[in-house]
């Protein structure tokens, strides 16, 4: 685990880890996901990241754990029962995997829109790719040993992109495209 807190060159083979696990996923919950995407820097080609893949899955019964909570389970993963994260359930590996976040969102709530918009802009925006990348490897400088600083380091750069992918996604209409799986 500890070899992947660190800022990496982008890799394609991110995208096959993703369609791995994520048909694992649409196998196991069925019509439950009515999305299954790859979020995060991982999602993005060309820009560099922690080596770790984010898959959100949009659900229509957020509040009804039971409807996902053991087929996700049952695919290789554990609800973090500590996460402090309302907008989401979040899921791990299990010991001795590779580590994968599985984020379950709310169909249509803010948080899902706001994380699929954020990787439409940067996929579209490789200006902001570059500033991006070069912040999270200063701050993996600054804070290798402090993991909450080096999160939270990069709040201000976050929201400076996602004022600008607002003002995007308002001057082209953007919407979601289709889901990933």
């Amino acid at each position: 685990m500890e070899e992947q807190w660190k800022i990496a060159a982008y890799d394609p083979e991110w995208r096959s880890l993703f369609l791995a696990t994520g048909m694992k996923l649409r196998e196991a919950l069925g019509e439950q996901a009515l999305r299954i995407d790859h979020v995060g820097s991982t999602s993005v080609a060309g820009l560099d990241a922690k080596p770790i893949i984010d898959i959100q899955i949009s659900v229509t019964n957020f509040d009804d754990l039971q409807l996902f909570k053991k087929p996700i389970e049952d695919t290789g993963f554990t609800l973090r029962k500590d996460n402090s994260d309302k907008s989401k359930r979040y899921f791990r590996e299990l010991p001795g995997s590779r580590r994968t976040h599985v984020h379950v969102r709310q169909a249509g709530s803010f948080a899902e829109q706001m994380t699929l918009l954020f990787r439409d802009y940067l996929r579209e925006h490789k200006e902001d790719c570059v500033r991006y990348a070069h912040e999270k490897h200063r701050l993996m400088e600054l804070y290798k040993q402090e993991r909450a600083k080096y999160v939270e380091g990069k709040g201000p750069m976050i929201w400076s992109i996602l004022h600008k992918a607002h003002a995007w996604s308002q001057r082209t209409g953007w919407s979601p495209g289709p889901s990933d799986l």
